[in-house]
C-alpha cells in the first residue's frame, strides 16, 4: 500500500508544471522502476543525508533538480580575527542538476535515496501521506524532551566555543605582551574581558 502511494506521489507530481521541464522523464523512470521506487524515502529536508534528489514545482524557490550521491555534512568552528566562526561543511560524491544525467546514475544506484519534492505552494495531501521524518534529524515527541535536550546541547556548544576563543585570546594577550604592544593588549584584553563575562566555566 505504501508503495502505490510513493506511486500515486510521483505521478502526481509529474502532472505538474516543473521548474525543470525535463524531471518529467525522470519522474516517468521511477514509475517504470518499482524497485527503487521501494527504495525512496520522501521528507521535508535533505540535512545530513548521504544520498538525496530534490525536484521543484515551477514557482518553487527551490532549485530546479538536484541529485546528491555520497554526501557527508559537518560543523566546522574556526576562529577568525579574534571572533568564532561556524561554519557547515558539506561534501559530495557525485552531484548532478540533469535530471536526464540523473537517471543514468540512478540505474546503478543500489541504496535507499532520499527525495524531496519541493512545491510553489502549500504541499497537498497525497504528498503529506508519504512523507517521513528526516532520520538524520531528532524525533520531536510529546513530552518536549527534544527541545530540552536540543536546549542543552546549544548551551554546551557555545561554552565550548567561549572556552576556545578565551585560550585563543589569552594567548595573543601573552603575545602581545611579549611585543609590548598595547594597542593589541587593550584589544585583546577587551575582548578577553566580554568572553569571561559569558563564559561559566572557570580558568586558572
Amino acid at each position: 500500500m505504501m508503495l502505490e502511494a510513493k506511486r500515486r506521489a510521483v505521478a502526481n507530481f509529474r502532472n505538474l508544471s516543473l521548474k525543470h521541464p525535463m524531471s518529467k522523464y525522470l519522474l516517468q523512470f521511477l514509475l517504470d522502476e518499482p524497485d527503487l521506487l521501494s527504495r525512496i524515502s520522501f521528507v521535508r529536508n535533505r540535512d545530513y543525508l548521504p544520498d538525496t534528489m530534490l525536484v521543484a514545482e515551477l514557482g518553487s524557490p527551490r532549485l530546479g533538480f538536484e541529485l546528491e550521491l555520497g554526501a557527508t555534512q559537518r560543523e566546522e568552528v574556526s576562529v577568525v580575527n579574534g571572533q568564532l566562526v561556524r561554519r557547515i561543511c558539506r561534501e559530495r560524491t557525485l552531484c548532478v542538476n540533469e535530471p536526464m544525467a540523473a537517471i543514468k546514475h540512478l540505474q546503478n544506484f543500489r541504496g535507499r535515496l532520499y527525495v524531496v519534492l519541493a512545491f510553489c505552494g502549500t504541499s497537498p495531501k497525497w504528498y503529506e501521506e508519504v512523507v517521513e521524518p528526516n532520520p538524520a534529524l531528532p524525533a520531536v515527541n510529546d513530552s518536549g524532551r527534544f527541545y530540552i535536550d536540543r536546549l542543552c546541547a546549544e548551551v554546551i556548544r557555545e561554552q565550548i566555543d567561549l572556552a576556545i576563543l578565551a585560550v585563543f585570546t589569552r594567548q595573543a594577550i601573552d603575545e602581545a605582551l611579549a611585543r609590548r604592544d598595547e594597542a593589541a593588549f587593550r584589544h585583546h584584553a577587551a575582548v578577553y574581558r566580554n568572553v569571561m563575562a559569558r563564559c561559566m566555566w572557570e580558568f586558572e
